[in-house]
C-alpha cells in the first residue's frame, strides 16, 4: 500500500511537479493537492494523508500557521516543510511545532528519500539547514 501524501504549495507548477516526482516513486501517492494553508484542515480531513508536504510562505495562510493549526486537530500529523526559505526564524518555529522535517526545494533530489525517512520516523533536515540547528 503506498505511502499517501498532500502537498500544499502556493505555486500551481511547483506543486504539480512536485506530484509528479513523488509519484515517480511506486511507493508514494499524492492524494490532494491544496494551494494555501488555510486548505490544510479541510483537506487533511476529507484524505487523510499519511505525510503533509508544505510550503512556509504562502498568500493567506501561511505553512507555520497551517501547520499548527493541524498538530492542534492531530498530534500525530507527520509534516515536512519543503520551501526555497533557510530562515532561522522559520527553522526554529517549525521545529518547535513538532514538524518531522524542513528541507529546501533545490535539494529536490532529496525529496523522496526524506519522505521515507519521516514515514520510518526519522526527522529530516538538509545539510544547510542542519548546520544552523
Amino acid at each position: 500500500m503506498p505511502v499517501r501524501l498532500m502537498i500544499i504549495d502556493d505555486d500551481k507548477l511547483i506543486a504539480m511537479s512536485l506530484k509528479m516526482i513523488i509519484e515517480s516513486d511506486g511507493e508514494l501517492e499524492v492524494v490532494a493537492c491544496g494551494y494555501d494553508g488555510s486548505e490544510v484542515l479541510t483537506l487533511y480531513k476529507q484524505y487523510d494523508p499519511d505525510l503533509v508536504l508544505m510550503d512556509i510562505r504562502m498568500q493567506k495562510t501561511d505553512g507555520l500557521e497551517a501547520g499548527r493549526q493541524l498538530l492542534a486537530f492531530d498530534q500525530t500529523a507527520r509534516i515536512l516543510y519543503l520551501t526555497t526559505f533557510a530562515d532561522d526564524e522559520y527553522i526554529i518555529q517549525a521545529l518547535r511545532m513538532g514538524a518531522r522535517g524542513y528541507i529546501l526545494k533545490q535539494n529536490y533530489d532529496s525529496l523522496i528519500p526524506a519522505v521515507k525517512a519521516v514515514m520510518s520516523g526519522q526527522s529530516v533536515y538538509n545539510d544547510d539547514i542542519a548546520a544552523r540547528i
